[in-house]
């Protein structure tokens, strides 16, 4: 799950902000499920691709990692994450009036009251004190990084993940492989600008569940660009998958 999913998902579990947890269960190895019965989950906030519950003297932070995903009944209504779910969650949690379950995710304990001033929102893609002019600093001080690597780091741009990166390459015509030494300053700023415009469409066509039809260059076999024939590899010290065209992103 990429930023602008948990930004989405902050917002749909809104409903159990002040709620007690009737049930716990899971197969966590980082916190013992049972303990958090009866505990009032103060609040839930997103970061980055982490999504936080809060509680009175600490906070379980849930990093949903590569294909992580989560389904939550709110009301009567059924929400969910980008991937399909595993067989057993890793938490859940049950409420009086739904329930929220977690899969192929990491969970950690943060011992604080307050977890969230612990966060950076200025490294956040999502927030708006995303401050795009430290990202541009922070990158052109990795003049031998691959563009691609760059844009998954998630200190600097906290949320992007591996469908924007592909997508944001492709718009801006550029090869996953592309050193950051090589970008003008011009080239570089317009690349960070679209990262951020690109995770707010992205948050659009999730609430109306529409993104993969508007994805062009993830998993595709087709530049949307010329119509070439697109290269899959794994790319970058990330090694995560990339899609390009050898025409348009040279």
């Amino acid at each position: 799950m990429e930023g602008p999913s948990l930004f989405l998902a902050q917002e749909q579990l809104k409903p159990f902000k002040k709620e007690v947890i009737r049930a716990a269960s899971g197969n966590t190895k980082a916190v013992d499920a049972a303990t958090l019965v009866g505990k009032e989950v103060k609040d839930i906030f997103a970061w980055g691709k982490h999504l936080v519950f809060q509680y009175d003297t600490f906070a379980i932070r849930i990093h949903f990692l590569l294909f992580g995903t989560f389904e939550a009944k709110v009301g009567e209504e059924w929400v969910t994450g980008d991937y399909r779910r595993a067989r057993v969650p890793r938490l859940s949690f049950i409420f009086d009036d739904g329930e929220i379950n977690m899969f192929n995710c990491s969970v950690k304990i943060i011992e604080s009251r307050n977890a969230k001033k612990g966060y950076d929102y200025s490294k956040d893609i999502m927030s708006a004190k995303w401050d795009p002019a430290q990202a541009y600093k922070a990158v052109r001080a990795q003049p031998d990084e691959e563009i691609a690597d760059v844009l998954l780091d998630q200190d600097l741009f906290a949320g992007v993940g591996n469908i924007i990166k592909n997508e944001v390459l492709s718009r801006m015509r550029l090869a996953p492989q592309h050193k950051i030494k090589g970008l003008s300053p011009a080239k570089l700023k317009a690349v960070i600008k679209d990262a951020q415009a690109y995770s707010h469409l992205f948050l659009k066509w999730r609430r109306k569940f529409e993104l993969r039809k508007h994805l062009l260059a993830h998993r595709k076999g087709t530049c949307p660009h010329c119509g070439g024939k697109m290269l899959r590899a794994k790319t970058g010290k990330r090694v995560r998958w990339s899609y390009w065209c050898p025409l348009d992103q040279k």
